[in-house]
């Protein structure tokens, strides 16, 4: 692990291992880790960490990828170049481009209640990736405004609820468990960071975050397994947008999130259900060691709540 002049690293004592590429553990060429015959749904998959999660899900041999994009001409580009990889990797996997505004209700109910049962056949998701999020204004709460502020819930709390209802009430024959993967950000912990300087975006993501450790708390992994995550320090298009300068930071390579996130679709993460963890801890670190066992023993470990309370 190199020295970072301003770390982007979520760290806890009990692993030791910080990764800033993709490592055998998680390699999506892992059998167990192997995505056959699964249709995967990425909110925000046409750019960015969304495109690297579904690189990695074509390596990992995924039967149909849909992409969800609200511009047409960069998603279907992005499905394009997927389909280039698939077949460089002897994969057979399917990309789906869709335009949807996952934002908008209408669009929603649309794309559920209409594209997937009427003109796809019927599709039945089997992992859900909501990578789809906004990062509000640089600008103090109070002066960004109500508008500004509600609109960050809207994508990063309402969607978050909406797609997840939805893919949990699918109908269909397949009945087989679900994996859904939030993926989060160090900036629902940690508001002294850069991401400061946009309040309404840690205070969203916290909040959606939230959401899918409640929804976790009242639903069975073996149903439903419900994980975040903290992709890492990646230079995306949203972050080039925020004039963030580029070597500020030592960044992590984009496909760790990736294939940090087929990971989670794996029995190997049950242990992590309705929990927070970070694509750049060690996976080996994490299952079967003291992780496991603090998150056993402790119904709060990685989980969201005020620091210094006891209960």
């Amino acid at each position: 692990m190199s020295s970072r002049k301003n770390t982007i690293t979520l760290q806890i004592p009990e692993v030791k291992t910080l990764h800033k590429t993709p490592y055998p553990a998680i390699s999506t060429l892992r059998p167990e880790l192997s995505q056959a015959g699964r249709t995967i749904l990425i909110a925000g998959g046409s750019t960015g960490i969304g495109f690297a999660i579904a690189r990695a899900f074509v390596k990992a041999k995924a039967a149909r990828i849909i992409l969800l994009g609200r511009r047409k001409a960069v998603v279907e580009e992005s499905a394009a170049r997927l389909g280039v990889e698939a077949r460089a990797s002897e994969s057979d996997t399917v990309v789906i481009p869709l335009v949807c505004d996952v934002a908008d209700l209408e669009d929603t109910v649309k794309l559920w209640e209409d594209t997937f049962k009427n003109h796809l056949g019927g599709i039945v998701v089997d992992v859900l990736v909501l990578n789809a999020a906004t990062g509000g204004e640089a600008k103090p709460i109070l002066e960004g405004g109500l508008s500004t502020t509600w609109k960050a819930y809207e994508l990063n709390v309402r969607t978050l609820l909406d797609f997840s209802q939805r893919f949990y009430k699918q109908d269909g024959e397949n009945n087989q468990k679900k994996y859904l993967i939030n993926v989060s950000t160090a900036a629902i912990h940690n508001f002294e960071t850069d991401a400061n300087a946009i309040p309404a975006y840690g205070l969203t993501k916290n909040a959606g975050t939230l959401l899918m450790q409640q929804i976790a708390k009242d639903t069975s992994p073996d149903d439903m397994q419900i994980t975040s995550f903290h992709p890492g320090g990646i230079m995306t298009e949203q972050v080039r947008s925020l004039r963030i300068p580029e070597d500020l930071y030592d960044w992590d390579n984009e496909d760790l999130p990736g294939h940090f996130a087929v990971w989670l679709a794996s029995p190997e993460a049950r242990f992590a259900h309705g929990r927070m963890l970070a694509a750049h801890w060690d996976v080996d670190e994490l299952k079967g060691g003291e992780v496991e066992k603090r998150i056993e023993s402790q119904w709060n470990y990685l989980k969201i709540g005020v620091i210094g309370l006891e209960s």
